[in-house]
């Protein structure tokens, strides 16, 4: 069933024009005059007052009459004045025919400019918490029961509007406050240093917070939960007749609005505390959100206090650990004081200009030789002194590393060579290799599985094929460094 469509909700608001339109300084400031002279029980006012008040400001020195006279038609078209003809002092038929008006706001714009009043005061969102809320809206919850036996329709009233005051209060201030919390300028306040100074304060206020609704929250829930339907509709019941009662002489109220009005009040309170249709209700998002604001902070001032750290000087901490390395007995002792000092490390390549003892991709960086790393200032005025120097005749060494290369290269042939037997290597018939033969092996297989024939070639121009085991045999591939445990792969070389 669909509801019944208001016409007042999709109906243009003209009273709201001057706001906007192309002479709005002129017209708000007629407005507010009008406003305020209202306030002081000054409900008439003539052109002649408006145009008195609006050209002592320098801003409107060229304000003439006729303008006036035009601000004014203007604002009664739009229905924000009440014109009326004045008759009473009226002497000749002169003074009749030219018309002398007075003018008056409408209930509109009365609402209007205190509503401008009010966006005029907002700066940021505002709000606060006041935990004492919630204490207050359960002691006035858990009288329903009460207020359901009595007949006293003013006193189920201030209960209702002192309940109804608690929860807006709530609702909007906590909602302001927490939202003024996940702003971006919030965000930049908390990243400076000025923070830390209010950081404990406002922990300590949103802390607070935070336990009195923990502690009151999970309290209503529970007696919501638990109220008769019957106790909500005879108090909903009495409310309206109450509403009823009320003389009125610019609406008729109609007795179903009214009790459906109340009752989606009710069940506003209800499903902020209880949620609705299987989710969580406000309190427990906002006792979320309260909880994330307290770890944002946390992390904030954890943050500018490691910045603050920055500037100290590290070095004596520094020398110290070096010497605990330095005394360690063994690699594996250094390994656990770098995990310990350090944590794990995610680094999968070392990069940079080193001079390597070795050009061998299977060596370890634990097995070559430590060597000096000069670290340069990262500013930009820094450069190196260039010294003119002659050039060094190093052909000598490099015929060294060669040989070395070289004859390193033909022991790990050699090596590997040894672990053919019969033209074939069978993973299961290997006996302990050293990591290089491993590294060589796999590498071997990853060449030839890219490829449906299973063929590759070694890097002396070998051709093998590699044979799967078909019954999904496995293998121990045994090694100094470890043992790897893969299907029983065998590689037949075929020349």
């Amino acid at each position: 069933m669909e509801d019944k469509l208001d016409l007042n909700v999709i109906k243009p608001i003209e009273e709201v024009k001057y706001l906007s339109a192309e002479n709005a300084s002129r017209y708000r400031l007629i407005m507010r005059y009008f406003y305020e002279q209202y306030q002081k029980f000054k409900y008439w006012l003539y052109k002649e007052d408006v145009y008195e008040y609006v050209s002592q400001f320098d801003m409107f020195a060229d304000y003439t009459m006729e303008k006036c006279e035009q601000d004014l038609k203007a604002l009664t078209e739009w229905k924000n004045l009440i014109a009326t003809q004045d008759t009473s002092k009226a002497s000749t038929i002169d003074e009749f025919k030219n018309k002398k008006f007075r003018y008056q706001l409408s209930p509109y714009s009365i609402e209007i400019e205190r509503m401008t009043i009010r966006l005029e005061s907002i700066v940021g969102y505002g709000g606060s918490l006041q935990p004492s809320l919630f204490e207050r809206i359960y002691r006035n919850l858990i009288k329903i029961n009460e207020m359901a036996k009595k007949e006293d329709l003013q006193e189920i009233n201030r209960w209702w509007e002192d309940l109804n005051t608690d929860f807006e209060n709530i609702y909007h201030n906590a909602t302001d406050y927490i939202a003024s919390l996940q702003s971006s300028n919030a965000d930049e306040l908390m990243k400076s240093e000025q923070f830390i100074i209010y950081k404990d304060k406002l922990i300590e206020y949103l802390r607070d917070f935070i336990k009195d609704l923990q502690r009151f929250s999970v309290a209503i829930e529970s007696f919501l939960k638990k109220v008769s339907p019957e106790v909500v509709n005879s108090v909903v019941d009495k409310l309206c007749q109450y509403e009823m009662s009320i003389p009125r002489i610019d609406r008729v109220l109609n007795e179903e609005e009214v009790k459906e009005d109340l009752m989606d009040k009710w069940n506003n309170i209800s499903f902020w505390f209880t949620g609705h249709n299987f989710e969580d209700g406000e309190a427990v998002r906002l006792l979320n959100i309260s909880n994330e604001i307290i770890r944002k902070i946390t992390m904030y001032a954890a943050r500018i206090a490691e910045n603050r750290m920055k500037a100290a000087s590290r070095k004596n901490e520094y020398i110290a650990l070096s010497k605990m390395f330095a005394k360690a007995s063994n690699i594996k002792e250094t390994h656990l004081l770098s995990a310990a000092v350090f944590g794990c490390f995610y680094t999968r390549h070392i990069k940079g200009d080193f001079e390597r003892k070795t050009e061998s991709v299977n060596q370890s960086v634990w097995e070559e030789p430590p060597f000096k790393v000069i670290i340069k200032p990262k500013t930009r005025s820094y450069g190196n002194s260039v010294k003119t120097n002659a050039i060094i005749d190093k052909s000598a060494d490099k015929t060294e590393m060669l040989m070395d290369y070289l004859n390193q290269k033909n022991i790990e042939d050699e090596i590997i060579a040894s672990c053919i037997v019969g033209n074939r290597i069978r993973i299961k018939d290997l006996p302990v290799v050293k990591p290089f033969v491993r590294a060589t092996i796999l590498k071997w297989i990853g060449k030839a599985m890219a490829r449906n024939s299973f063929i590759g070639k070694t890097e002396d121009g070998r051709t093998y094929r590699l044979h799967m085991p078909k019954n999904g045999e496995r293998a121990i591939l045994k090694c100094t460094d470890g043992n790897l445990d893969m299907p029983d792969i065998v590689i037949e070389f075929v020349d």
